[in-house]
């Protein structure tokens, strides 16, 4: 009895201390170890020989009897004749037609006398004579038909007629006749046998992790809970939940190794986490780019500060708009933190790039620039929300 209550004693204990998910809260310590564990209900099959009855087809002879479609050839003597058609010949002729030509006769004057007025002004009058006014009026309008050869053409039918000779005409005519003959046919034919049969069973399959968990602190009076959860395939998935007083940015590495048994799945997790300062991170592109500017070998611009320039890269690309040549890219490319040089300037960092490196030599143009920085995390961030990793704008700018 005593024995049996130490084993009760210790399964429980066993059982208290590995779950299917466990919280761990984060404010300070170098690492941790915990131990999760899901049991899994499986569904498998075994086989087993069982007495049944099996179905055989039996062949036998049998004569049966029908109507068949046969086919025999007809023939006959269709006599000659002529087969006609209507055909269209174009058939032209010269007719007389006539059009309507008309002119004008010469302009001519109309006159007419107007007769004699009084006309009073300040309480006298007088007669004015009366006087001749003329007109200058349009000639008469001549008009007459005047005659013209036109050509007119007509389609007009023909009949045509081509003598066919008689020819011999032959088809195949259906007709039906009775026939009997001797066929196959199968019975069906019960007789018992052994079947083997797929018999379901379900058990309880153990499903464990054991997971180590390291922690890298960039950031101080950090805070952070994190769940871990296992799944039915052994997978430890983690969330976590940010209590700091000033933000961080979380990033993880996680190294995974699993053992597969029948009844069982084993896997090894391994978590480095690692804190930054959330603001401090973001601070270059936090704001826009300025003092973008060019010179024949050189391209600069100005970003937020950059305290960490290993995370930063820079896709830059500029364009030369020609006005006879077309638009022409002169560089392309995506440059890491060796390819860049920084300088702190008033709270910000100036960022120049040799174009000379790259054989790019600009001229004394306008050209589209378009630029584009990136922050670039070794690790996963587990808590970043919709905040963008990039900042990007575009300038028209003239070589300096």
């Amino acid at each position: 009895m005593k024995f049996l209550f130490l084993l009760t004693t210790l399964l429980l204990c066993i059982s208290s201390q590995a779950e299917s998910s466990k919280t761990i809260n984060y404010s300070g310590q170098n690492g941790d170890a915990l131990e999760l564990d899901i049991i899994n209900t499986v569904t498998r099959y075994r086989e087993e020989d069982q007495d049944s009855t099996c179905t055989r087809q039996i062949p036998y002879e049998t004569e049966e009897c029908g109507y068949e479609t046969r086919y025999r050839q007809e023939c006959r003597q269709v006599p000659g004749r002529d087969v006609c058609r209507t055909e269209y010949e174009t058939r032209c002729r010269t007719v007389t037609r006539y059009r309507r030509e008309c002119r004008r006769g010469p302009d001519r004057q109309v006159c007419r006398d107007t007769p004699p007025r009084q006309v009073c002004r300040n309480g006298e009058c007088r007669t004015v004579p009366g006087r001749r006014v003329c007109d200058t009026r349009p000639g008469q309008e001549v008009c007459r038909q005047v005659p013209y050869q036109d050509r007119e053409c007509t389609r007009e039918p023909r009949r045509v007629c081509d003598w066919e000779p008689g020819r011999n005409v032959c088809s195949q005519v259906p007709y039906q006749e009775w026939i009997c003959r001797m066929v196959t046919r199968y019975r069906d034919e019960t007789y018992p046998c052994r079947r083997t049969v797929r018999i379901p069973y379900t058990f309880d399959r153990k499903v464990s992790s054991s997971v180590n968990i390291n922690y890298v602190d960039d950031a101080p009076r950090t805070n952070v809970d994190f769940e871990f959860i296992i799944d039915e395939m052994a997978e430890v998935t983690v969330r976590a939940k940010d209590n700091s007083r000033k933000p961080v940015l979380i990033s993880m590495k996680k190294v995974t190794s699993r053992v597969d048994m029948p009844d069982s799945s084993n896997s090894s997790v391994n978590f480095d986490f690692a804190f930054f300062d959330r603001e401090k991170e973001f601070e270059p592109i936090k704001k826009a780019i300025q003092g973008m500017g060019l010179s024949s070998n050189a391209a600069w611009f100005t970003t937020g500060y950059i305290s960490k320039p290993e995370r930063i890269k820079v896709a830059l690309k500029i364009v030369r708009d020609g006005p006879f040549s077309g638009a022409k890219t002169l560089f392309d490319k995506t440059l890491t933190h060796n390819q860049l040089s920084f300088q702190q300037v008033n709270g910000g960092t100036k960022l120049l790039i040799d174009l000379s490196k790259y054989g790019v030599s600009l001229k004394d143009k306008k050209h589209e620039v378009t630029v584009e920085v990136s922050l670039n995390f070794e690790d996963e961030i587990i808590n970043r929300t919709r905040e963008p990793l990039t900042r990007r704008q575009n300038f028209e700018i003239k070589v300096n």
